[in-house]
């Protein structure tokens, strides 16, 4: 991610209240933008292709899930709004498997 990326992940961490993906530990094998996870704990693998890989890699506990979408929309140059449904499908997928968790938001220090 360009220093582009950064700035726009920057502008979009969360006031409180507001819900953050972040990944769970799991095992991740990672192969020409897609990536294979294990979740150890409920002994499941899950085959991500390149935009769920995206998504995930994305989930750090600081962004909202329209601060995800803004990240992609300006990397493919599109606007986020237009990525959001995607999205959204994509971390009830993750969440769904047991590969992130949602957190409750905090202001940055």
């Amino acid at each position: 991610m360009g220093a582009e990326g950064n700035s726009a992940a920057n502008e979009d961490v969360l006031p409180e209240g507001i819900s953050l993906p972040r990944r769970i530990t799991v095992e991740e094998f990672v192969q020409d933008g897609e990536c294979l996870l294990y979740n150890p704990s409920r002994d499941q693998a899950s085959a991500l292709n390149r935009t769920a890989t995206e998504v995930w890699s994305l989930c750090d506990g600081r962004l909202t899930p329209g601060g995800i979408a803004g990240v992609l929309g300006e990397r493919y140059g599109v606007n986020g709004a237009m990525l959001l449904d995607d999205v959204a499908q994509a971390l009830a997928a993750l969440r769904a498997r047991g590969l992130i968790e949602f957190l409750p938001g905090s202001p940055r220090s």
